[in-house]
């Protein structure tokens, strides 16, 4: 459980080299006008956003229906995954679109299965943030699907609720909301469904936003692991509120505490892979080495692999970060047969 500490060379151009630290997609900046547009749009001004997003409930478990104790309690029963109309066929795989339910919302996202008999092992790919109106089917996890499925693993991308062409419950959608881990966790209870998958445990993939689901995903339902993260968000609560500057009181410490999924990280299976630039302007890099600690001292395997010269990203490494990740579900995941 040693950290596995790699890197693509510090001062080292490489020819593929894409977006610098400095020109990410996303900032840390920007990230903070979104909770700012969040508390402004709920009325709150300075209030706590918590009382919003966190939906407080004294009824339920750890004192909201979002809480990993409360939904360690609810059921997600298993609905169809159905396939449509197929995105792109390759020798290996075909990517189609699909649909299947959440909370009794129809979601679309990208199914990839491979050719061949099977049964597949089932790997989940959680995209990160993106606004809804920016965002496609697809985005965020296609190079990811390709190479999971160029080597016989059934992935499954969901679209998460308000994106794509996923219904929505909601009046206003920021496109960061706890409820997406429901969405994780409804796709992972009906992946058996495909007679296409292998049974057993299911793998679970998420950059930025999508890493934090993957392990929030984790810590509810044990069948899911191993996991891979790439530059996730803070699986504390606390460390969002303070790097993002997120309005807050005192008076949802407890509520905060129970949404964390670092708080639960003993119900992990894993093992977990984590991967970093240490770059990173939209995530705090040192949040990795906070998780990959924690993980091990709640004895959950893990292996830490920071990149000097990356951002969040990680597009200057991403042949080489593809690879580690394709490798890793190698060998925790390998197929049943």
């Amino acid at each position: 459980m040693d950290a596995a500490v790699t890197g693509d060379g510090r001062g080292r151009r490489q020819a593929d080299a894409g977006p610098r630290a400095d020109r990410d997609v996303l900032t840390r900046r920007r990230v903070m006008g979104l909770g700012a547009g969040v508390a402004a749009a709920a009325g709150l001004g300075a209030c706590d956003v918590w009382n919003l997003v966190g939906r407080p409930d004294a009824r339920s478990p750890g004192g909201s229906p979002l809480s990993i104790p409360a939904l360690r309690a609810r059921a997600f029963p298993p609905t169809e995954i159905r396939l449509h109309a197929a995105a792109a066929r390759h020798d290996a795989y075909t990517a189609y679109l699909m649909t299947h339910e959440a909370d009794g919302l129809r979601l679309t996202g990208m199914a990839a299965i491979p050719k061949g008999r099977g049964p597949f092992p089932v790997v989940l790919l959680n995209h990160g943030y993106t606004l809804p109106a920016q965002f496609e089917t697809g985005d965020g996890t296609r190079v990811l699907s390709d190479a999971l499925a160029q080597r016989g693993y059934l992935t499954l991308a969901t679209d998460y609720r308000g994106l794509g062409g996923s219904e929505d419950d909601a009046a206003f959608n920021p496109g960061a909301r706890l409820e997406f881990v429901i969405d994780v966790l409804s796709l992972a209870a009906s992946a058996p469904t495909l007679p296409e998958a292998q049974d057993g445990p299911i793998g679970a993939w998420g950059h930025s936003l999508g890493g934090e689901l993957a392990v929030r995903a984790a810590a509810v339902d044990p069948n899911i692991g191993p996991l891979a993260s790439w530059a996730a968000l803070s699986v504390w609560i606390d460390d969002i509120v303070d790097y993002y500057r997120v309005p807050t009181s005192r008076a949802s410490r407890g509520l905060r505490a129970a949404l964390s999924a670092g708080n639960y990280l003993d119900a992990l299976t894993g093992p977990v892979d984590i991967h970093q630039g240490e770059g990173d302007r939209v995530v705090d890099p040192a949040w990795a080495s906070k998780l990959h600690a924690a993980l091990t001292a709640a004895g959950v395997a893990s292996q830490l692999h920071l990149y000097p010269n990356l951002g969040h990203e990680l597009t200057a490494g991403a042949h080489q970060v593809v690879r580690d990740t394709v490798r890793f579900f190698e060998r925790s995941l390998p197929p049943a047969g």
